[in-house]
């Protein structure tokens, strides 16, 4: 929907537009209109204007002034120019300063249309062409270091592969064909002290450090959660792998002895770090990730400032965890998003993986088990819970993996459950919109002489207008602009046939203007407001 502004210091002139507008149903608009600039640079305040009609010759400011204050402060706004015979000069100053078009005020109703047309156009045009691209680049750059998080972490919890345009697009020069190396780090004091925006500035600080004794390498760092980080590195040198490696690898294992006394004295920081004994393919990060965390949670000797590799993983006790399940416990993420989107078919391919792979030990699979549980549960837990058909889902037998033979009898259980469960959201979806729309007529209905524009019906149902206009269309199949004046020429039917009001009486009544009435009126039955009421009037009487 298009929001289009008509001032001009004649009533006869804004009106007219007005009804001219009204009438074009296919162009879908919400009018407005103003007798002065001042009151035009009002409602622009409120409303975000798509296209301005605007008489160049007003009292007080004239129309060259509004068009350069619109310029200003809203430049997508295309401004229309209004002018009697002698204006020409002015118009090329309004067409120099960036309006859109001229139009003189006895021209065609189809002249004018095309004029709106025409700027509509280009309206779709510059938004299609531009769309903000500099705004966009300045917030791209400053959400960077979150997108930077969001997929590395992603990438190490299992849930996507590594590409190198996905590494290109972080503004990395991290390489998807190299091996990389691991380096797991962990806050053990010095951190609570600070505030979040200040310990993302000691964590580039200590990546920093890091980088200034390791400067033959590349070091790509994200901060995982409240105290762990993660260091990323591959040589800078374009050699074969194995000589790549060979001249950093071993060095860069012992500058972090030297890395964690700089953090403790310059930044008064006790570090820990774990890091993998040899580079590894791309495809098995999540799982060294996973060993290098466990090494870290399980500790060795004082539990702060430890320096690790995952060589002493060998002399410790081993972990039941097999390395197939370290791999699937970042799925359980990608089970709640393919449970939220309604994606039943990877839903159930993800389960039985995870399920399956598992099953080597009884402790894997019953983490997995309940792993899948848990988002089931979550997913429950967001509908509502008094929904009958919420507690048909035998939940409780659920909660009881001795009941659950196989994992294949599991995974029927979770995806059987998984698919009620969508299918009570949609039938959840559709009630609430109902009701909403339902809400929505009812305010309509009761408030015909009252102000129905886009704004504030939105205000009603406490929706962006933009999204109320399709979401209203795609649910009803039409427009609300149709839907409103259907209900008033209704109403006005009623009252033609059953009181003795006047025809402009009546016309306040259900909210138009006495002019617009009779045309609108006319064009929906086939006859004018009178006509219709010596047809079917009926005797108070009756």
């Amino acid at each position: 929907m298009y929001r289009v502004l008509v001032v001009d210091n004649e009533p006869i002139i804004v009106d007219g537009l007005v009804d001219l507008f009204a009438e074009a149903e296919d162009l879908d608009l919400e009018i407005f209109k103003a007798e002065s600039a001042q009151e035009a640079l009002v409602l622009l305040q409120e409303n975000a204007m798509d296209v301005v009609f605007a008489d160049i010759h007003m009292p007080g400011m004239d129309g060259l002034e509004l068009q350069r204050r619109i310029a200003e402060r809203w430049p997508r706004c295309r401004v229309i120019f209004l002018t009697g015979f002698n204006d020409f000069e002015y118009v090329q100053t309004a067409l120099r300063n960036g309006g859109a078009d001229y139009i003189l005020k006895t021209e065609s109703d189809d002249r004018i249309l095309e004029a709106l047309r025409s700027a509509l156009d280009g309206l779709r045009s510059f938004d299609e062409q531009h769309r903000y691209l500099s705004d966009a680049k300045r917030s791209m750059e400053m959400a960077l270091p979150l997108l930077q998080r969001e997929r590395i972490v992603s990438l190490l919890d299992g849930e996507i592969a590594a590409e190198q345009s996905g590494l290109d697009e972080l503004g990395t020069t991290l390489r998807a064909d190299s091996a990389v190396l691991l380096i797991v780090g962990r806050i053990d004091e010095g951190w609570t002290s600070f505030s979040a925006s200040d310990r993302m500035l000691l964590m580039y600080a200590a990546h920093n450090i890091a980088q200034e004794y390791c400067s033959d390498s590349v070091i790509f760092h994200i901060l995982y959660d409240h105290t762990k980080f993660v260091w990323m590195s591959q040589p800078k040198n374009d050699k074969a792998q194995e000589e790549a490696w060979s001249g950093v690898l071993n060095p860069l294992h012992e500058k972090l002895d030297s890395i964690q006394t700089t953090c403790r004295g310059l930044l008064k920081l006790s570090l820990s770090f774990a890091a993998a004994s040899a580079p590894c393919p791309w495809n098995e990060v999540p799982v060294v990730f996973s060993r290098l965390t466990d090494l870290l949670r399980g500790g060795l000797g004082l539990g702060k400032e430890a320096l690790l590799t995952d060589d002493s993983a060998s002399l410790l006790p081993r972990s039941k965890t097999s390395d197939a399940f370290r791999l699937q416990r970042g799925h359980l993420n990608l089970l709640e998003q393919y449970l939220e989107s309604g994606d039943g078919e990877r839903f159930a391919d993800l389960c039985r993986a995870v399920l399956q792979g598992a099953t080597p030990d009884y402790l894997s699979y019953a983490e997995a088990y309940y792993g899948v549980l848990s988002v089931v549960l979550g997913f429950a837990k967001r509908l509502n819970p008094d929904k009958e058909s919420v507690n048909r889902l035998d939940l409780e037998e659920l909660m009881r993996i001795d009941l659950q033979p196989t994992w294949e009898a599991a995974a029927v259980r979770f995806e059987t459950a998984a698919s009620r469960l969508a299918m009570e959201r949609r039938t959840e979806q559709d009630e609430n919109t109902h009701f909403l729309i339902e809400r929505l007529h009812q305010h309509i209905r009761e408030s015909l002489d009252q102000d129905l524009s886009l704004n504030r019906l939105s205000e009603v149902v406490h929706l962006n207008p933009s999204y109320l206009s399709r979401l209203y269309k795609q649910i009803e199949g039409r427009g609300l602009t149709e839907y409103i004046a259907n209900r008033r020429i209704e109403r006005a039917m009623e009252l033609l046939a059953r009181t003795p009001l006047k025809i402009h009486e009546i016309a306040v009544r259900v909210g138009l203007e006495s002019g617009y009435f009779i045309k609108l009126f006319k064009r929906t039955s086939k006859m004018t407001p009178q006509e219709f009421r010596e047809k079917h009037q009926r005797s108070f009487s009756d």
